[in-house]
C-alpha cells in the first residue's frame, strides 16, 4: 500500500504538461492587449478577442481536460475582458457589450399577439409572443406557402388582422385572425 501511495504522489509532483509556456503566454497577453486597443477591430465579446490572440500567438486553444492551460484560459478571458471594458469606455462606445447578442434580443420588448384560427366546423386560438405585428405575420405567411397556398391580409379599424387563404384562384374556407393583446 506505501508503494501506490508514493506513486501517487509522484504523480502529483510532475509538472502539469499542459500550461503554456511562460514566454508563449506573454505573447498571449500582449495579443489581448493591443487587440483590445485597436477600436478598428469590432469584437463581438472578449472570447473571440482571447480565440484570435491564441491563434496569432500559435497556441491551440485548450480543453477543461488540460487543467493547467484550462486555468490559463481562464484568466485570459478575464484580462481580454477588462482591457475591452478599459478600451471601450474611453470612446464612449455603447455597441460593445460584455453578454451575447442572444441576451440582449431577450431583453427586446415582445408583444403579446392573440391568433384565431377558423375553419369550417370549428375554431381555436393561442397567443403568440413576437417583435410586432408583422413577424406574426411572416410567420403565418411562410407556414401557408409551405401549404401550398396563397394568402392575403386585411386590416380592419380595431387594429386586428385577417388572413385568409386560396389555391389556384378558389377561397379556402378558413381564416386565421391576428390581434394584438
Amino acid at each position: 500500500m506505501n508503494l501506490l501511495q508514493n506513486l501517487y504522489i509522484l504523480s502529483e509532483a510532475k509538472e502539469d504538461m499542459s500550461i503554456v509556456p511562460q514566454d508563449a503566454f506573454k505573447d498571449i497577453k500582449k495579443n489581448i492587449k493591443d487587440g483590445a486597443a485597436d477600436l478598428e477591430q469590432e469584437w463581438a465579446n472578449a472570447l473571440e478577442l482571447v480565440q484570435k490572440a491564441y491563434s496569432v500567438a500559435g497556441v491551440e486553444r485548450p480543453t477543461p481536460s488540460m487543467r493547467g492551460a484550462w486555468t490559463q484560459y481562464e484568466e485570459m478571458i478575464t484580462y481580454a475582458v477588462n482591457e475591452l471594458a478599459d478600451a471601450h469606455k474611453l470612446t464612449g462606445n455603447k455597441s460593445w457589450r460584455m453578454s451575447s447578442t442572444i441576451f440582449k434580443e431577450a431583453m427586446e420588448p415582445r408583444i403579446k399577439v392573440r391568433v384565431y384560427e377558423v375553419g369550417e366546423k370549428s375554431g381555436k386560438g393561442h397567443t403568440v409572443e413576437a417583435k410586432n405585428m408583422e413577424e406574426v405575420v411572416k410567420m403565418v405567411r411562410k407556414q401557408s406557402d409551405a401549404a401550398g397556398y396563397d394568402m392575403d391580409t386585411n386590416e380592419d379599424d380595431c387594429g386586428c388582422t385577417t388572413c385568409t387563404f386560396s389555391n389556384h384562384g378558389i377561397q379556402r374556407n378558413y381564416k386565421v385572425t391576428l390581434q394584438r393583446l
